[in-house]
This record gives C-alpha cells, sequence and structure tokens, in this order.
C-alpha cells in the first residue's frame, strides 16, 4: 500500500523553514461574502454569476487589488442568495482601514467605488473600527489550509464573532494555519489553535506575536524579513513602534531603515538566497522550488 504523500505544511517544519518575510504583498483588498462551497479557484468555481466575477476580476485587476472570499465560521443564516457583505481594506504604510458595504443584490459590488480604494481614498463606506481576524480554511485550494485552518477558525469565532471570517486562499499555504489580521494587514503562520485566541489579545494590547509573524503586506520580501529579525533581536513588539523610514535592495540584499521608539534609526540589512533543498509550495504543486531564505547581515542602532 503506498504511502500518503507528504503535506507541503509538514514538509516545511522538517525543513525548519523560517516564517520571515513571506507575506503576501497587498496593498489593496476586495473581500466578498460569499457562504460557499468554494473550489480550488474561489473566484471561479462558485456558485456566484460568474459574468459578474469575471467582470469585478477585470475591473480589480487593472487597478491592482486582491479579491478574495470570506464566510463565517459559525453560518446561521443572514446571508441570502443575495444579500452579502464586502470588505473594502487597504494595508499600506500611508494607512490601513477596512470599511463595510452591505449588498442587497449582487451586482452592487459593482457600484462600489473601487478607483478611490485604489487612490488610498475612502470609498465613503461604514468603517470598521475593531480588529478582523481572517483565517485561510481554503481546503480545495490545499489540504492544509483546512486541516489546520478550521480549528483555529472555530477558536477565535468561539470568542470573537463579529471579528473571525474564513477567507480564501490568501498565500502561503504551507504555512499553516495562516491568519490575515486586518486593518494593519499583519501575516501569522502556524498559528494552532490555542494559541490563536491568545494571538488576538495580544494584537488587541498593541503588539505582534513574534513567534507566529510572517510580515506585513505593506512592504515586500526583504523589508518583512528585516522587520521580523530586527523585532527578534531587539524584543521590541509593539505593532506600530518601529515605522519604516526607507527601503533598498540591490541584488540578494535589502537594507531597510526602521524608526527607533525611543529616537533614532535601526539601520538592517538581511540578505535572502535560495532554499538549499527544494520543496512544494502546494500540496499540488506541480515542481519543488527553492524560496528565499533570509539572513541578518547586519543591524545598528543610529542617533536621529
Amino acid at each position: 500500500m503506498p504511502e500518503p504523500p507528504v503535506r507541503c505544511r509538514d514538509r516545511s517544519v522538517e525543513l525548519h523553514e523560517s516564517l520571515y518575510g513571506t507575506a503576501s504583498t497587498v496593498r489593496r483588498w476586495v473581500l466578498l461574502e460569499e457562504p460557499g462551497p468554494w473550489g480550488p479557484d474561489a473566484l471561479r468555481d462558485n456558485r456566484l454569476d460568474q459574468r459578474l466575477m469575471t467582470r469585478l476580476r477585470e475591473v480589480t485587476r487593472s487597478l491592482r487589488i486582491r479579491v478574495a472570499l470570506v464566510r463565517r465560521v459559525h453560518r446561521r443564516g443572514g446571508v441570502t442568495r443575495e444579500r452579502r457583505r464586502c470588505l473594502l481594506a487597504r494595508t499600506d504604510r500611508e494607512g490601513c482601514w477596512v470599511e463595510e458595504a452591505v449588498l442587497n443584490r449582487l451586482d452592487q459590488v459593482l457600484e462600489l467605488d473601487f478607483e478611490s480604494l485604489a487612490l488610498g481614498r475612502s470609498p465613503g463606506l461604514r468603517r470598521i473600527t475593531h480588529p478582523l481576524y481572517l483565517v485561510c480554511t481554503h481546503g480545495s485550494h490545499d489540504p492544509c489550509c483546512a486541516e489546520r485552518g478550521r480549528a483555529v477558525a472555530r477558536a477565535l469565532a468561539d470568542e470573537r464573532p463579529r471579528q473571525t471570517w474564513e477567507v480564501s486562499h490568501i498565500g502561503g499555504d504551507r504555512f499553516a494555519a495562516n491568519l490575515l489580521v486586518l486593518p494593519q494587514g499583519l501575516y501569522y503562520g502556524r498559528v494552532p489553535p490555542d494559541a490563536a485566541v491568545r494571538l488576538a489579545r495580544t494584537h488587541e494590547r498593541g503588539e505582534v506575536e513574534t513567534r507566529h509573524f510572517r510580515g506585513r503586506t505593506a512592504y515586500d520580501f526583504g523589508v518583512q524579513a528585516a522587520e521580523c529579525l530586527l523585532r527578534e533581536r531587539t524584543g521590541i513588539r509593539g505593532i506600530d513602534d518601529l515605522p519604516l523610514w526607507s527601503a533598498r535592495s540591490e541584488g540578494h540584499e535589502t537594507e531597510a531603515v526602521f524608526t527607533a521608539p525611543r529616537g533614532g534609526f535601526y539601520r538592517v540589512r538581511v540578505r535572502g538566497t535560495p532554499a538549499s533543498v527544494e520543496r512544494a509550495l502546494t500540496c499540488r504543486a506541480g515542481r519543488l522550488s527553492t524560496p528565499p531564505e533570509y539572513e541578518l547581515v547586519e543591524w545598528h542602532l543610529e542617533p536621529a
């Protein structure tokens, strides 16, 4: 009897793959409520009007906006065939926010002001004032996301039902369970169910849970890794304690300068090189890959 295939998440853990610098670089989001089911490509494999969804993909792609589907963990009504919520989010260095629309007809999604969102301006919807926790549970895309994500989503929804959503593929299947926190656009990976609520409480205290931190969607991969490695070295945990001052990349190296909490600047240099061992980035990957791994080259505190 053949042995079952090794899950991409298990292989990543076996190789001690770092989480640092692995968050998807997304700065604008449209999150459309659809209770499911979701197929392998959630935006195409669903029960929604496909002509409308095609148009939504076309409009948002031209504006560099990421579209994903979301659904409540405990689905007890409130969503009909037409009536659903849509969240628009900005997650970049200049500002982070989430606004919500309630759609009485699905085609109203195309009436939302995506151009303002793309420019970083408010679309004029209701502002969400509490954090949102989005857990990837997209099992038809990758089984690791369902196997690891659903228990995390349930744990969060039991404590914070209004703040918790399941979300379709957001990247990094091999790091399941994956958790995206809005509005700041913080990515966490390998989150176990018993740590999920603790992570939410840490976030609500204004701190990053460094053990599971993958990076911020506002930053490129090298800058994400620089922030993660700097936090590891300094123990700084405040979400807003290390604003990015500047960044530049040359070849495999990235230099990032962060404003220090007590004055001055942290200058951090990291190097990204291809992994030494090939691995599957998803359970359904048709080929093996060598994603970059980041090492800290240099860091120091400079006076203002």
